[in-house]
């Protein structure tokens, strides 16, 4: 007897690849900043937009907060995320379960970086704004989507 795939399946087959797909992407980026941007700069638009290597042992916007508390905090917010996104995704698969996966993978991205370096790789540099990653722009956008979210659903 063959198995049918529904739609909603198959939105969570690509979903969990395109997860994986960009931690993958974001280790591989991280790791050729550190290599590679090491006591250089990469100019991309001059005056404008820089890749440089900078070593972030702060959370968000370069603000201190000390490592015994950091790591366990976000350990905690990664297994609560993942809770909430599996009672979810039982429900429906919507815009919401792809804003949760999207911050679960920005923030195993920048553990990952705490665990093994003991700092985050940070490379991206507008001049105008602090240096981030590509796991900083998944929680970004994940929060910006849930956001979206959460007031297109209160109007309801």
């Amino acid at each position: 007897m063959l198995h049918i795939i529904k739609n909603k399946e198959i939105k969570i087959g690509a979903t969990i690849f395109s997860a994986i797909f960009l931690f993958l992407l974001d280790r591989f980026l991280k790791n050729w900043a550190l290599f590679t941007l090491y006591n250089e700069r990469v100019v991309v638009i001059k005056k404008w937009l820089y890749f440089d290597l900078y070593k972030n042992e702060n959370i968000a916007f370069s603000l201190p907060l000390p490592k015994f508390i950091l790591i366990p905090v976000v350990i905690l917010i990664i297994i609560l995320l993942i809770y909430y996104l599996i009672k979810f995704i039982k429900k429906e698969f919507s815009l919401r379960e792809i804003a949760l996966i999207l911050i679960i993978i920005g923030a195993l991205g920048n553990l990952a970086d705490r665990l093994r370096y003991g700092y985050v790789i940070d490379y991206i540099n507008f001049r105008f704004w602090p240096v981030f990653n590509l796991s900083d722009v998944l929680i970004s956008i994940g929060i910006i989507i849930l956001v979206a979210f959460l007031f297109n659903n209160r109007k309801k």
